[in-house]
């Protein structure tokens, strides 16, 4: 009989944090919320994590963390499988700022800056990310504070995209300031280190982007599977803890 009782009360606690007046509103009481922004491609995604592999205490559901899926802000659990940087990321962030703060998370494998992240092109994956964004400021008052981007790979494999990077890059970060309506969001890129023909030009990239506000975080001895590619869930956790140390500094 507990064991009902507990699982109703879970239920009631998910539910109302999809909506005004629930757990969320009361923790912020009136102030907005500041949420920052998780994008790029497989590293980002995390696709090979595992929770069971997660220290315990990022094992556990963060109820100071909130993600927005696209319609509703829940507390950030990690599933079983599949997760990125983020979890780390915002355990840290919280730990340190001693509040609440949302996530917004976009992020598909594969994919290029060039072309499916272009900002010009109304059905790429950064139009998706906006599209998300705005609902989420439809949903509530938020204030973006900050965007990590755990992408380049894909680039490095092609020497027209890589060439264009740093171009590609300083427009992706000005078009999100403007669209975010945060001209002084905070932009840190993890600096890739793929075994591809052109990294060397697109790690230069990320080293010059000229953009304000902008910083990178050295990836190069974080582990890795076998596939000298993607990192294993020790990886992520240590990246998403480099992405927060950056942005608190």
């Amino acid at each position: 009989m507990k064991l009902g009782i507990y699982a109703v009360a879970g239920f009631v606690l998910l539910q109302s944090c999809m909506v005004r007046g629930g757990p969320l509103d009361d923790l912020l009481k009136g102030a907005p919320l500041d949420v920052y922004i998780c994008a790029g491609q497989s590293n980002m995604q995390g696709a090979r994590s595992e929770k069971s592999a997660l220290p315990a205490e990022l094992q556990a559901q963060q109820d100071m963390v909130f993600v927005f899926d696209g319609t509703q802000w829940t507390p950030m659990n990690p599933p079983d499988k599949s997760f990125g940087p983020e979890i780390s990321f915002a355990f840290e962030m919280q730990k340190a700022l001693k509040r609440p703060i949302g996530i917004i998370k976009h992020s598909k494998g594969g994919t290029n800056l060039a072309k499916d992240w272009s900002p010009a092109d109304p059905k790429s994956l950064y139009a998706q990310l906006k599209r998300k964004v705005d609902a989420a400021r439809e949903s509530r008052t938020i204030n973006i504070q900050g965007m990590i981007w755990m992408q380049g790979e894909r680039d490095s494999r092609d020497e027209a995209m890589a060439s264009a990077y740093q171009q590609n890059l300083e427009n992706l970060i000005a078009t999100a300031r403007r669209d975010f309506g945060s001209p002084e969001m905070v932009f840190v890129a993890g600096r890739v280190n793929p075994l591809y023909p052109f990294v060397g030009q697109v790690r230069t990239a990320q080293e010059n982007c000229q953009a304000a506000h902008y910083f990178h975080i050295d990836c190069d001895d974080l582990p890795k599977y076998e596939d000298h590619l993607h990192y294993t869930t020790e990886g992520q956790v240590l990246l998403g803890q480099r992405f927060a140390k950056k942005i608190l500094k």
